[in-house]
């Protein structure tokens, strides 16, 4: 199977464009032996033995070929690849053969979409996640070895049945968007020393891996900071509909600006804000619905069943609003939004009339690869990028951000890394 490089699709090995997102298919060069950081996922039934000496052989075998294709379509959905199912267990991996930022987050979102899948079953699971470095097999293999594979094993082992222990490492790589509480320190076959383990709790709906924390000063960005400001100072001006896009890398500090911007804006006008997921099932409308709930308005009577239906009705809302205070609408990550919404962004920078309202989009420089003509045309569109700083810049931040004095090697080293 030949997996998308854009959207980690598997296709037919002699296909040459995805069958989900059409991106050219690369060519695959046999996979040389490496070394990568992934998640494990083991899952295993408890009670397995029991259940099959009290249950008819032909009905056990439905029972468990449903919850094994349960269990295939939740891991597919999220981005994991199933390396081997072992009698009533299963083994996945999060990061081959594409990675991801949240590899580690989809992991954890689905054990617990796992556990639950299995307890309709009437069954019981147990779950281990851990997070590591592994060797990827060479030729013809997918399989992946490494301390982080055991420790992911031990886990299961030692969960309860109904329960998802993770790692030390897969915590603090998803630690603000997941509830967890730490249990005696694990005694493994075959570790030295005992594993931390922390007991899973909740995944909490939407929420970042690492929750984004922009209090350091912002330094550098005053002519970005300006031309926000004076795009904010236009759209209520000339009580007009404005569409800015903040384009740049992951990284370079798209968010914090914007934190800065709407920091003093909040005091004038009202901000609504959605985030676009780049992955999952019904996202279509995730930022509109993430934004409407955040402003206590029912997403049914906004999104309607037509596209068109929907437009409309968001567009209205929007100006009923502006009528009274200025809009400011900010919609982060839309380089992952589906082709539908940003219609819908589009409709309302084309048609909206005499209300202030000021659409900011938020997006890595990818959305131009998929959308070359994004804003192309419209006499109210804007495009801003965001250039990485500057070395004196960089210094400042440094300066500004360190707790104690750093030499000049190790400076030089975050510069560069940065």
């Amino acid at each position: 199977m030949a997996a998308c490089l854009s959207c980690g699709r598997d296709n037919a090995d002699d296909a040459r464009f995805c069958s989900a997102c059409g991106a050219e298919l690369a060519v695959v060069e046999p996979q040389r032996e490496s070394r990568k950081v992934v998640t494990v996922l083991f899952c295993d039934l408890v009670g397995s033995t029991a259940l099959g000496e009290s249950t008819d052989p032909e009905a056990l075998r439905a029972r468990m070929r449903r919850y094994f294709a349960d269990l295939r379509a939740i891991l597919a959905r999220h981005g994991g690849t199933v390396e081997k199912f072992i009698g009533d267990a299963v083994m996945a991996v999060f990061g081959i053969p594409v990675a991801h930022e949240d590899d580690a987050l989809r992991a954890v979102r689905a054990a617990w979409e796992m556990r639950e899948a299995v307890s309709v079953h009437g069954l019981e699971a147990r779950i281990g996640v851990n997070t590591g470095e592994v060797v990827v097999g060479g030729e013809g293999e997918t399989l992946v070895t490494g301390d982080a594979v055991n420790v992911a094993a031990r886990l299961e082992q030692a969960a309860p049945g109904g329960q998802v222990f993770i790692g030390s490492e897969t915590r603090l790589l998803v630690r603000d968007a997941v509830r967890v509480e730490s249990v005696e320190p694990l005694t493994l076959k075959g570790k030295s020393q005992p594993v931390a383990a922390f007991r899973l709790l909740d995944v909490i709906a939407g929420a970042e891996p690492v929750g984004r924390r922009p209090q350091s000063v912002l330094v550098g960005r005053e002519r970005e900071r300006k031309r926000l400001r004076r795009e904010y100072e236009d759209t209520v001006a000339d009580r007009a509909c404005r569409l800015v896009t903040l384009l740049g890398p992951a990284g370079v500090g798209k968010s914090r600006l914007v934190a800065d911007f709407l920091e003093h804006a909040r005091q004038e006008a009202d901000v609504l804000q959605g985030r676009c997921v780049h992955y999952g099932e019904g996202i279509t409308y995730w930022p509109l619905v993430e934004l409407l709930l955040a402003i206590g308005v029912d997403p049914d009577t906004v999104v309607g069943s037509s596209a068109a239906e929907t437009q409309l009705a968001f567009r209205r809302l929007l100006e009923e609003r502006a009528a009274k205070r200025p809009q400011i609408v900010v919609f982060d990550d839309i380089q992952w939004a589906e082709r539908t919404f940003l219609e819908l962004i589009d409709h309302i920078a084309d048609l909206s009339r005499g209300a202030p309202i000021l659409l900011l989009c938020v997006a890595r420089t990818e959305l131009l690869d998929a959308q070359p003509g994004w804003g192309g045309g419209k006499l109210n569109a804007t495009s801003l990028l965001l250039e990485p700083l500057g070395d004196e810049d960089c210094d400042r931040l440094i300066d500004t951000l360190a707790t104690d004095a750093i030499d000049d090697e190790t400076r030089q080293r975050i510069m560069v890394a940065s």
